[in-house]
C-alpha cells in the first residue's frame, strides 16, 4: 500500500492502540478510531486494514502493510501468541520513540562538528590557494628561502587535501565491500561477523539477547512448551535469523542437548544470558530468569548510547579545535620567521 503512517507518528499510534485495548476497546474499533485521527488522507488504506482484521489477518501483518518497522511487527507477532498484547504495544511504542529520539539527537550532535570540519577545509583551501603562494613570493623578494619547518608545513598544506581524499575513498571502498560481503552471508554468519566487531558487536549482542529472552520468556509464561515456543520463534516471518536459530535449538533439544548447550552456539548472545540459561534451567526457573535479563539489557543499551553521545562530541570538538588551533599557527609562524630575518 501507498499510504503509510509517517514515522514520526507510528510510536504515538501504538501507544494509543495499547492504551484503547487496556480499556476495553476492541481491536477493530481501536484501530478505525486511530486512523480516522491520522493527519494523512488513509482512506483506502483504512478501510482494507479494517477488512484485514476482519477477515481474520493478524495485527502484524496490518502494522507492516502500514509500513511499521519490521521489528515492531515482530515484538506484535509474538504478543498475539502469548497475549500480552496491550503491554506489548505500550512497550514497543517507547522502543520505537526512543529510536526517534536517539537517530534525531545523533544527527543534531553532529551539525556543529560538521560546520567546524567544513570551515577546517575552507581554511585549508585557501592557505593553499592563496596565502602559501603570497608567502612563497614575500620570501622570493627579500631574497630568503623557506627555512624547513615551512617547507615541510607548505608540504603538508598541499597534500591535506588528496590524503583526505584517499582516506574517504579507502573508508567507503571498505564499507561497501563489507557491506556485499555481508550481503552474501546467511543470517547466521552475518550476525555472528557483526557481533565480533569492537563497538557494534555490544549492540549486536544486547538486541538479540533482549528479543530473544523477552518474546521466549513471555511464551514460556503463557504456557507453552519450549518446543511449542520454538515453534512460534520458526514461523514468524520478519526475522530469519530467529527462524534458523529456533529450528538449529529444537533439532539440538531433541537429540537430548540442554537448552544451555544450544544458546553456547550463538556468537551474537551476550555471555550474561548463557550464564542465566545455564542456571535458570538448573532452577526450573528459566522463564523468569530471562524475562528479568530482558529487561536488563534494554537498560543496558540504553546506557551504553547514553555514554556513547557524551564521548562522541568532545572527542570531535577536541580534533578539530587542535586542527582549527593549528592551522592558524600555520599562518602566523611564517610571518614571525620573516620579520626576524629581515
Amino acid at each position: 500500500m501507498k499510504s503509510t503512517i509517517h514515522r514520526s507518528e507510528q510510536a504515538t499510534f501504538l501507544k494509543r492502540l495499547g492504551e484503547l485495548k487496556s480499556n476495553g476497546y476492541p481491536l477493530k474499533d481501536s484501530i478505525e478510531f486511530l486512523l480516522l485521527n491520522q493527519k494523512k488522507n488513509l482512506t483506502s488504506t483504512h478501510q482494507n486494514m479494517v477488512d484485514d482484521l476482519l477477515n481474520g489477518h493478524a495485527l502484524s501483518d496490518c502494522l507492516q502493510k502500514l509500513g511499521f518497522p519490521s521489528f515492531v511487527c515482530l515484538h506484535i507477532y509474538f504478543a498475539e501468541r502469548h497475549g500480552n498484547l496491550e503491554d506489548t504495544l505500550i512497550e514497543t511504542s517507547s522502543l520505537l520513540e526512543q529510536q526517534r529520539r536517539e537517530t534525531k539527537r545523533f544527527i543534531q550532535l553532529l551539525h556543529y562538528p560538521l560546520f567546524l570540519f567544513l570551515l577546517f577545509i575552507v581554511i585549508v583551501v585557501i592557505l593553499n590557494v592563496y596565502l602559501l603562494p603570497r608567502f612563497s613570493s614575500l620570501y622570493a623578494s627579500v631574497g630568503q628561502t623557506s627555512t624547513g619547518i615551512i617547507s615541510i608545513i607548505s608540504s603538508i598544506l598541499h597534500q591535506l587535501p588528496f590524503m583526505l581524499l584517499i582516506i574517504l575513498g579507502i573508508s567507503f571502498a571498505i564499507f561497501s565491500t563489507a557491506v556485499l560481503i555481508l550481503r552474501k552471508l546467511d543470517p547466521h554468519e552475518k550476525w555472528s561477523t557483526l557481533a565480533k566487531l569492537p563497538g557494534i558487536g555490544y549492540y549486536v549482542k544486547h538486541y538479540h539477547s533482549y528479543v530473544f529472552s523477552r518474546e521466549a520468556s513471555y511464551l514460556l509464561k503463557g504456557g507453552m512448551s519450549i518446543q511449542a515456543m520454538l515453534t512460534t520463534f520458526m514461523s514468524q516471518p520478519y526475522r530469519e535469523l530467529y527462524h534458523d536459530m529456533a529450528h538449529f535449538m529444537a533439532d539440538e533439544l531433541r537429540r537430548g542437548q540442554s537448552i544451555y548447550a544450544t544458546v553456547l552456539q550463538f556468537p551474537y548472545f551476550t555471555e550474561e544470558l548463557k550464564r542465566i540459561t545455564q542456571h535458570g534451567e538448573s532452577n526450573g526457573q528459566l522463564e523468569d530468569e530471562w524475562q528479568f535479563y530482558s529487561r536488563y539489557c534494554l537498560a543496558s543499551i540504553e546506557e551504553k548510547t547514553l555514554r556513547l553521545f557524551s564521548f562522541i562530541q568532545p572527542t570531535i570538538f577536541l580534533f578539530l579545535g587542535v586542527a582549527i588551533i593549528g592551522t592558524y599557527l600555520i599562518i602566523l609562524f611564517p610571518m614571525f620567521n620573516l620579520m626576524q630575518s629581515l
